[in-house]
């Protein structure tokens, strides 16, 4: 017995304003709830959600859920389709957001074929469009 997919991701950042803009306006995230000063959460498909919640609020003790809230930046990779790289990288350089660096991945690396386009949200989170799968289980019976 495992689990069988991850449901949802979660960021952490204090300006909750800014995760809308960034997750919904820029990289276009449906965001079907709208935002609390608690979290705002993003639908990346049916089955899978990103949360950003705000560290200061999240960490408190006695709330309903455990309280959690690490400090400094995380990271999440969202896939995207191959054909559309060069558009994401000028949708992001239309909203004013920075590419931090680009990778081609490849089978000599041990992973599959993909590319890579990494920036920040205004928290600091690393955030990836990725094309491809590069964790494939086709690599791991290669090495």
């Amino acid at each position: 017995m495992k689990p069988h997919s991850i449901l949802e991701t979660v960021l952490y950042g204090t300006d909750i304003d800014q995760a809308a803009w960034f997750y919904h306006e820029v990289l276009g995230l449906d965001m079907p709830r709208g935002k609390s000063q608690l979290m705002t959460f993003f639908r990346i498909d049916d089955h899978h959600v990103l949360l950003v919640f705000d560290p200061t609020k999240s960490d408190q003790p006695g709330r309903d859920v455990p309280s959690h809230g690490p400090r400094g930046p995380g990271h999440i990779a969202l896939r995207i389709e191959e054909s559309q790289y060069d558009a994401w990288k000028e949708r992001l350089s239309a909203h004013g957001v920075g590419i931090e660096q680009e990778i081609d991945w490849g089978l000599e690396e041990g992973f599959s074929q993909g590319r890579s386009i990494y920036c920040r949200d205004h928290y600091g989170n690393s955030v990836e469009l990725i094309t491809g799968n590069i964790w494939s289980k086709h690599n791991e019976n290669q090495n």
